[in-house]
């Protein structure tokens, strides 16, 4: 799509990002201003089932792997002919499936689970940063997903929007969590109870040029420590109050990452803006390589190979972002190979028919490199996965890079990267 169609469209739907879920929500709404700064909503009485399934329906929104192999599934909304959408969670792989309690009027945007399988972390999507809607905060089951529980003791800001599990989570219970207004909160106790990580200037809310650039992940290398020294070992990156800022063990203290990048839509405004991330991915192997990626919704891909003091523009060949957006998804499998899901409307598409459909209904691609950014690759999905609308990815027990694609249509389906088509 042409830059300046692709800003028209944008203006468009600014305000209509998640329209469909606004409107599908069967709670009753609260006129909410972003400034009153609401307590979490209580939480809805989940639904109570645990059933086969045989396959998650779809759309499949949110992916998470356990390690038994099996995968956790968050669908929605699933559309009901006399009935409101509802959202669902599931837990399988293949043809077997188990559906678990979930509350159906929460929309499920993201699921966090440590090595050891428990407990699960759920991300909801606050609708109430438009102005209407629940804020629910953040979600913790302790019993493979039969319950859940707001965890939100010391976090006074319930609009999470991303978290990030330590990699030694089954040692330290050390995990950090990114929001709207207040920036990141750490916790050491799983949850339990949080502090906030002090930030030296006021917090400007949202994300920056991309509202929900708003991201927060650990080095594989990282270890948690006490909540006035949360970095043990390691590093902690975020982007909040409009730009990337990094907490290292050996400072103990945010660091500003000072990266301005321009606009990638022709005649969008701001022209330029400091470097921001709504999804943040380390390689494996970063304390050896010290390489990292992000993806921003205004400016699109960018690599670090000096633990992100500089960055690199690596998004040559994907699609334009338009900003707001929130519907894409970076997963790292090596310093070289990144795999990115991005919405991708089709050059032909009119202007008029793309501003009609919610944002979350744009048809998206998947695109790997393997050469670290230079060069992207889309994917040719396999006629039984349909368009992809999520995806997951990992080395198993032998070295061999799988990526687990959620369809639009439903069910998860995993694949060798070497055994699918590429375009």
């Amino acid at each position: 799509m042409h830059s300046s169609r692709r800003l028209c469209v944008s203006l468009l739907i600014c305000f209509s990002l998640f329209t469909a879920t606004c409107q599908t929500s069967p709670l009753k709404q609260n006129s909410v201003s972003v400034d009153a700064r609401p307590l979490a909503a209580t939480l809805p009485a989940p639904t109570k089932v645990q059933y086969p399934s045989p396959i998650p329906p779809g759309p499949v929104r949110s992916l998470a792997q356990m390690p038994d192999g099996e995968l956790l599934a968050g669908v929605g909304p699933v559309n009901g002919e006399e009935t409101p959408a509802v959202w669902q969670l599931y837990r399988g792989r293949g043809g077997s499936w188990q559906r678990l309690t979930w509350p159906e009027e929460v929309v499920l945007q993201a699921l966090h689970v440590p090595s050891l399988g428990s407990p699960i972390f759920a991300v909801p999507l606050s609708n109430a940063l438009l102005g209407s809607g629940q804020p629910w905060g953040l979600l913790r089951s302790t019993d493979g997903g039969l319950s859940w529980h707001q965890i939100l003791t010391g976090l006074d800001d319930p609009y999470v929007t991303d978290i990030a599990l330590s990699p030694r989570f089954a040692e330290d219970q050390a995990m950090v969590a990114v929001t709207w207004y207040n920036g990141v909160y750490y916790s050491d106790s799983a949850g339990d109870k949080w502090r906030r990580l002090p930030y030296r200037h006021q917090i400007a809310p949202s994300g920056g040029a991309n509202p929900y650039d708003l991201a927060v992940a650990v080095s594989p290398d990282f270890q948690g420590g006490t909540p006035q020294r949360p970095a043990a070992n390691g590093l902690l990156v975020a982007s909040f109050a409009h730009g990337i800022h990094i907490w290292s063990s050996t400072e103990q203290r945010w660091r500003t990452v000072s990266v301005t990048v321009p606009a990638r839509l022709e005649d969008y405004e701001p022209t330029s803006a400091p470097l921001t991330a709504g999804d943040i991915a380390f390689s494996p192997d970063f304390a050896q390589d010290g390489i990292l990626y992000v993806y921003s919704g205004y400016a699109g891909l960018f690599r670090s190979s000096d633990g992100g003091l500089t960055w690199q523009f690596a998004g040559r060949g994907l699609p334009t972002p338009v900003p707001p957006s929130n519907t894409f998804h970076l997963e790292v499998l090596s310093a070289n190979i990144a795999c990115v899901l991005l919405e991708d409307p089709p050059p032909e598409a009119e202007e008029e028919s793309l501003a009609q459909l919610p944002r979350s209904k744009w048809p998206r691609n998947l695109y790997c490199t393997r050469d670290g950014g230079t060069s992207w690759r889309m994917l040719q999905p396999p006629p039984e996965v349909g368009e992809v609308s999520t995806f997951t990815a990992r080395r198993d027990e032998t070295g061999r890079m799988v990526l687990y694609l959620g369809g639009v249509q439903g069910g998860v389906f995993d694949y060798a990267i070497e055994t699918l088509v590429w375009r």
